[in-house]
């Protein structure tokens, strides 16, 4: 699907895979080292297990995930160290990227839809910092929205609906990128353009 860039008026960006590298087998082999057990049931249980999509609509919080992850694998090891495994998959955000938004930002509004979690976003805020020192990551968007927030996770409808209704969008004039194409596929439904985004660098080269 060819993207009108003309017609654009505001953005709508993923967090992982778009502005932070992200590595979930990372966290895989993190989980499978601290508790011991073989990483295929580790993925299978990541896979299969309803308690990642419940906090990252917010509907439990960080002790209650934690005892859910104590639970399946099995761990009675410090919380730090469950905590380091979960968020193994953040990786670096490249400056380029904060650069860039920075420049988009002058032509477009530029929002955040993340499905993510308390815990990613203590570490996730840490690494922008780290990053751009001199300027607050929800400073570089009009709005960010992270799905523990608004009690909503893409692909549900709701996740990218809260934005056009809070502040008064037209779907058709908006870009979603996404890295995931389940994503891609319900935010098109809504009538917005999308690019799913394959390669974390990608979206940079639309514009």
């Amino acid at each position: 699907m060819a993207i009108e860039i003309s017609n654009i008026s505001y953005i709508i960006f993923d967090l992982g895979g778009v502005i932070i590298d992200l590595d979930t087998e990372a966290t895989y082999r993190a989980f499978a080292e601290v508790s011991g057990k073989p990483l295929p049931m580790v993925q299978s249980l990541a896979a299969e297990a309803d308690f990642f999509k419940t906090y990252e609509r917010g509907e439990i919080d960080d002790p209650t995930f934690r005892a859910h992850l104590r639970e399946e694998l099995e761990f009675t090891g410090e919380e730090g160290l469950l905590d380091e495994a979960w968020n193994a998959m953040l990786g670096p955000i490249a400056k380029e990227r904060f650069e860039l938004l920075e420049k988009l930002a002058e032509q477009y509004d530029l929002y955040v839809m993340s499905n993510t979690n308390e815990i990613h976003v203590r570490r996730f805020l840490n690494i922008a910092k780290y990053t751009s020192p001199q300027k607050d990551f929800h400073d570089y968007f009009k709005q960010v929205y992270f799905s523990q927030e608004v009690g909503a996770r893409k692909p549900e409808p709701q996740a990218w609906q809260v934005i056009l209704n809070d502040h008064q969008l037209n779907a058709s004039e908006g870009l979603f990128i996404d890295d995931n194409k389940m994503n891609i596929e319900a935010a098109a439904k809504l009538g917005l353009q999308v690019y799913h985004n394959q390669n974390v660098n990608d979206w940079m080269k639309l514009f």
